[in-house]
C-alpha cells in the first residue's frame, strides 16, 4: 500500500509539471517561428526524463504486453494492440497501407517474437484494420467504458516496459471534419473540364510526385472506378481523405500501368511559412504529421509527443488501463485516440467481417 501510495504521489507531483510544459507549448504560437522546433523538442524531453518514464512503469506493466510493433524489412512502421488471444490486433490502417511491400508485414509482440501478419478487415471511416497473426495465448488489452476526464494523465504504451510517452488530456470527444484528398496534378483548365484526364504538370514533392506519376499521363481508373473525364477525377478523388491510398490506373506510351498513391492534403510538399497558414507551418515544425489525420467521427485529443509509427497503439489511463487508441499525430501539441467504448464497438464488428475469410482460408476460426 505504501508503495501504492508513493507512485501515486510521485506522479501527481509529476502532473504539475506536465501540464505546465503543455500550456508553454500552446504558447508558442505567439513566438517567432525561428528556432521554435527546438524549444519544442526541449520539452518533449522534460517529458521523456528517466524520473519521469520511470514513474509510469508500473502503470503501463500489463498493458505493455499487449502492445506489439508492426515491422516492415525491421523498420517498425506502427503499433497495434491486441483486441483477441487466438490472434487479432487492432491498429491505424493507412500508416500500414501507405507502405511499400505491405504484403512483407511482420508483427512483433513484446516477448520478441514475430509472426508474418495479414490485413483482414477495415473501417475507413476511424482509419483503423484488423490484423491476423498465427498465434494463440495471447493477452488482449483491457478497455474501459469511462473516458478520461480533461486534464487526466494519459501513458502511450510500447511493446517495452516503459511508456513509450505520456501526456495529458486536453480535448474531449468530438468529431473532426474531413478533408480532401490531394494528387497534386494539374489537369486542363476550367473550360476543358469536360476533356480526358490527361496529366498536365505533376507538382514537386506531391503524392503524385512520390508515387511516380508523370506529365503527360492519362488517369484511366481509380480503384478500377473508370474515369473518362477531368471532372470525373476530381469527384473520385475529393471522394478520399489525406492519407487514403488509391491505386491509379494510367495509360502511358503503349501500355498500362497500375500506381498506389497515397493522397496528401493542400499542404503536402509545401515548405515554408510563405506556402501555408501560420498556425499550420507551425504544426508541422513538432515533426512529421500522421497522413491521415482528419475526418474521424468521435475522437478525444491528447497532448503527447507522438510520431506516425508511433500510432496504432493503446493510451491507458492511471489504473493501466485502455481508454483509446491513438490514430492520428494531428498538430504539434495534438494527438487524437478512438474512445475504448467506440473502439470496442468497431472491433467486434471487424472481427464478424473477417470471420468468413478466416474460416475459408483455414486459419483459426473466431
Amino acid at each position: 500500500m505504501m508503495a501504492k501510495l508513493s507512485r501515486e504521489r510521485t506522479i501527481w507531483s509529476i502532473a504539475t509539471l506536465l501540464v505546465t510544459i503543455s500550456v508553454v507549448g500552446f504558447a508558442y504560437g505567439q513566438e517567432r517561428h525561428e528556432g521554435m522546433m527546438a524549444r519544442f523538442l526541449q520539452k518533449v524531453n522534460e517529458r521523456s526524463n528517466v524520473r519521469v518514464m520511470a514513474a509510469f512503469r508500473e502503470v503501463v506493466a500489463e498493458p505493455h504486453d499487449s502492445t506489439i510493433e508492426l515491422l516492415i524489412d525491421n523498420e517498425r512502421v506502427a503499433l497495434g494492440g491486441i483486441v483477441d488471444s487466438q490472434g487479432w490486433v487492432i491498429t491505424k490502417a493507412s500508416q500500414i497501407l501507405a507502405q511499400e511491400n505491405v504484403d512483407k508485414l511482420i508483427c512483433r509482440l513484446s516477448n520478441g517474437d514475430t509472426f508474418a501478419a495479414t490485413i483482414a478487415a477495415q473501417d475507413r471511416k476511424f482509419d483503423v484494420a484488423l490484423i491476423k497473426i498465427d498465434a494463440t495465448g495471447l493477452n488482449p488489452i483491457e478497455m474501459v467504458e469511462a473516458a478520461p476526464l480533461v486534464g487526466s494523465l494519459l501513458a502511450t504504451t510500447s511493446p517495452k516496459e516503459e511508456p513509450l510517452a505520456i501526456g495529458v488530456m486536453s480535448s474531449a470527444a468530438r468529431q473532426i471534419q474531413s478533408e480532401f484528398g490531394v494528387l497534386g496534378i494539374r489537369l486542363p483548365g476550367v473550360g476543358e473540364a469536360v476533356s480526358e484526364p490527361r496529366v498536365m504538370q505533376v507538382f514537386d514533392k506531391s503524392a503524385a510526385d512520390k508515387s511516380g506519376l508523370l506529365a503527360g499521363d492519362l488517369i484511366r481508373s481509380v480503384n478500377d472506378v473508370v474515369i473518362q473525364t477531368a471532372s470525373e477525377l476530381q469527384k473520385a478523388i475529393r471522394g478520399f481523405q489525406p492519407g487514403d491510398v488509391v491505386r491509379l490506373t494510367i495509360s502511358r506510351g503503349d501500355g498500362n500501368v497500375d500506381l498506389l498513391c497515397t493522397l496528401g492534403d493542400r499542404f503536402t510538399g509545401v515548405e515554408g511559412p510563405e506556402g501555408m497558414a501560420r498556425h499550420e507551418f507551425q504544426n508541422h515544425l513538432g515533426g512529421p504529421l500522421s497522413s491521415r489525420r482528419s475526418g474521424f467521427p468521435t475522437v478525444f485529443q491528447h497532448d503527447t509527443f507522438l510520431r506516425p509509427e508511433d500510432c496504432g497503439g493503446p493510451v491507458v489511463n492511471l489504473d493501466g488501463k485502455v481508454v483509446g487508441l491513438n490514430i492520428a499525430r494531428a498538430g504539434r501539441v495534438a494527438s487524437y485516440a478512438i474512445p475504448a467504448s467506440i473502439l470496442s464497438e468497431v472491433v467486434q464488428r471487424l472481427k464478424s467481417e473477417a470471420a468468413p475469410q478466416t474460416v475459408s482460408t483455414g486459419a483459426a476460426a473466431l
